[in-house]
């Protein structure tokens, strides 16, 4: 077994380490009869559960990033429009699924005339191999249009996404319906999620489970040695834990970061490490001020619902929406700052 490295980077160098070879605009393979999508041996039929497929969208010159687009037209007014998209990853970290999720709210904000605020749902599935774990949101939203008079027309639809850990693949579902419901919408991916096989493509590149993830610091962290060493005892406890309590099959396709109990123990092993060797190292002001504060949330029992406001709501702590007004009034209470919302580290693997 390996030491894990730690690497001093800018966050976003994991999410654009996609691909390579990316092609400078995506191109419309006009596929007729069946697709085969050679490195997922996935086959995406031209007709598909009621649904004839539209698109297929390469992104990559080996036609590796796709986007597969199916329609189902009732009639004028009543359309659904289903897509799957697909890429494999040079690197998986533990925040991935959660800042997909994020892009596509802020994505889908841009293009509305309303606030639209998905809330996620978190779930799983198995065989006797693997786990693969996700997060999914059904939610109404209004998608802007193109209107020959109006410019652009809103259009109010029912919508889906759905984001799996698939080891060294991301696979999503997206799905707008003018007049399907929660419950139709929830059936649609299942049914999906089954056909196009999502533990198939989990199989295709595991994660190396037997090495330790490396460990990816912010920038901030490297004001004072302190914060540099509390915040790698941070990951490696995040690292311990995840190990110790997730299943095998869980692991190999994923971090699965999405359970509170992981962050709780992150932050308490951080805490600890500052408040043992708090005397052996000059601190910077930032650094003691954010101790200050984390130790206040911590002696007030407050820690879960920090971290719910930390990740905006996408982590599995059920009581977090109701106790999102209170905390806001603890932390003027308290002087929290929003300083302590920073997230610092990152654990990941190099998969390429």
């Amino acid at each position: 077994m390996k030491l894990s490295k730690t690497l001093f980077f800018i966050f976003c160098f994991l999410s654009t380490s996609i691909l390579a070879q990316n092609r400078k605009q995506p191109v419309d393979l006009k596929i007729k009869g069946d697709y085969n999508h050679l490195p997922t041996k996935i086959t995406f039929p031209e007709f598909w559960s009621g649904f004839h497929r539209e698109e297929v969208i390469s992104y990559d010159m080996k036609n590796t990033h796709i986007a597969i687009s199916y329609v189902q037209q009732i009639s004028k007014k009543s359309k659904t429009v289903l897509s799957i998209y697909l890429y494999p990853n040079k690197y998986i970290d533990n925040q991935q699924l959660r800042d997909g999720f994020y892009s596509y709210d802020y994505a889908l904000n841009q293009n509305s005339n309303k606030n639209i605020e998905i809330k996620p749902s978190f779930g799983s599935l198995a065989d006797d191999k693997l786990k693969v774990s996700y997060i999914y949101s059904i939610f109404n939203n209004s998608m802007g249009q193109p209107d020959f008079f109006k410019g652009v027309k809103y259009v109010n639809k029912n919508s889906l996404l759905s984001i799996y850990e698939c080891g060294g693949w991301t696979f999503k579902i997206r799905a707008s319906s003018d007049e399907m419901t929660d419950d139709q919408l929830k059936e649609l991916k299942d049914k999906a999620e089954s056909y196009f096989g999502v533990l198939n493509v989990a199989s295709i590149k595991t994660l190396p489970i037997n090495e330790v993830p490396d460990i990816l610091l912010s920038a901030s962290v490297k004001r004072d040695s302190m914060m540099i060493n509390a915040t790698s005892e941070a990951a490696k406890a995040k690292i311990n834990w995840l190990a110790k309590n997730l299943e095998e099959k869980e692991i190999l396709t994923g971090f699965n970061d999405m359970k509170i109990d992981s962050e709780v123990y992150s932050i308490e092993k951080m805490v600890e490490y500052y408040k043992t060797h708090e005397k052996d190292w000059q601190i910077n002001t930032d650094t003691k001020k954010y101790f200050d504060e984390m130790m206040r949330i911590a002696e007030n029992g407050r820690l879960k619902d920090h971290i719910y406001e930390k990740y905006h709501g996408l982590i599995d702590y059920p009581e977090g929406e109701s106790k999102k007004a209170d905390y806001v009034q603890f932390k003027i209470d308290k002087n929290i700052s929003e300083d302590t919302n920073e997230i610092f580290y990152k654990i990941f693997y190099k998969l390429e």
